[in-house]
Protein backbone atom coordinates (compact mmCIF):
# COMPACT_ATOMS: atom_id res chain seq x y z
CA UNK A 1 0.00 0.00 0.00
CA UNK A 2 1.13 3.25 -1.14
CA UNK A 3 1.37 6.26 1.01
CA UNK A 4 0.42 9.84 -0.93
CA UNK A 5 2.00 13.07 0.37
CA UNK A 6 -1.52 14.87 1.09
CA UNK A 7 -1.36 18.53 2.05
CA UNK A 8 -3.13 19.31 5.72
CA UNK A 9 -4.26 22.60 6.38
CA UNK A 10 -5.90 24.09 9.33
CA UNK A 11 -7.75 26.74 9.76
CA UNK A 12 -8.58 28.79 12.35
CA UNK A 13 -12.12 27.43 13.18
CA UNK A 14 -10.40 23.88 13.41
CA UNK A 15 -7.77 25.20 15.64
CA UNK A 16 -10.39 27.35 17.72
CA UNK A 17 -12.26 23.70 17.64
CA UNK A 18 -9.13 21.28 18.48
CA UNK A 19 -7.99 23.40 21.50
CA UNK A 20 -11.46 23.92 23.13
CA UNK A 21 -11.76 19.74 22.91
CA UNK A 22 -8.38 19.64 24.60
CA UNK A 23 -9.09 22.41 27.44
CA UNK A 24 -12.47 20.37 28.11
CA UNK A 25 -10.96 17.40 28.68
CA UNK A 26 -8.73 18.69 30.85
CA UNK A 27 -11.26 20.22 32.98
CA UNK A 28 -12.58 16.84 33.37
CA UNK A 29 -9.35 15.57 34.48
CA UNK A 30 -9.42 18.06 37.14
CA UNK A 31 -13.01 16.94 38.51
CA UNK A 32 -11.83 13.53 38.86
CA UNK A 33 -8.95 14.44 40.76
CA UNK A 34 -10.65 17.02 42.69
CA UNK A 35 -11.56 14.20 45.54
CA UNK A 36 -8.02 13.04 46.20
CA UNK A 37 -6.37 16.42 46.88
CA UNK A 38 -5.75 16.94 50.52
CA UNK A 39 -4.19 20.38 52.53
CA UNK A 40 -4.91 23.21 52.18
CA UNK A 41 -2.32 25.06 49.79
CA UNK A 42 -2.90 22.09 47.23
CA UNK A 43 -6.37 22.84 47.44
CA UNK A 44 -6.16 26.57 46.80
CA UNK A 45 -3.73 25.79 43.83
CA UNK A 46 -6.70 23.39 42.59
CA UNK A 47 -9.18 26.05 42.67
CA UNK A 48 -6.78 28.52 40.72
CA UNK A 49 -5.92 26.21 38.11
CA UNK A 50 -9.84 25.17 37.78
CA UNK A 51 -10.70 29.00 37.02
CA UNK A 52 -7.77 29.59 35.04
CA UNK A 53 -8.99 26.54 32.62
CA UNK A 54 -12.36 27.91 32.59
CA UNK A 55 -11.42 31.10 31.99
CA UNK A 56 -9.71 29.45 28.85
CA UNK A 57 -12.70 27.33 27.45
CA UNK A 58 -15.08 30.81 27.61
CA UNK A 59 -12.18 32.60 26.01
CA UNK A 60 -11.79 30.07 23.54
CA UNK A 61 -15.54 29.52 22.77
CA UNK A 62 -16.21 32.99 22.43
CA UNK A 63 -13.21 33.47 19.72
CA UNK A 64 -14.40 30.41 18.03
CA UNK A 65 -18.09 32.22 17.98
CA UNK A 66 -16.43 35.54 16.99
CA UNK A 67 -14.76 33.59 14.11
CA UNK A 68 -17.85 31.68 12.49
CA UNK A 69 -19.45 35.12 12.50
CA UNK A 70 -17.17 36.86 10.62
CA UNK A 71 -16.74 33.86 8.32
CA UNK A 72 -20.49 34.21 7.97
CA UNK A 73 -20.07 38.26 6.80
CA UNK A 74 -17.45 37.59 4.18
Amino acid sequence: MKLEKREVTLNEKDTLKDLLSFVRGLTAEYVHAAPYIEGESHRAGYNQLLLQNMQTIFYLRDLLRNTVKSEDGD
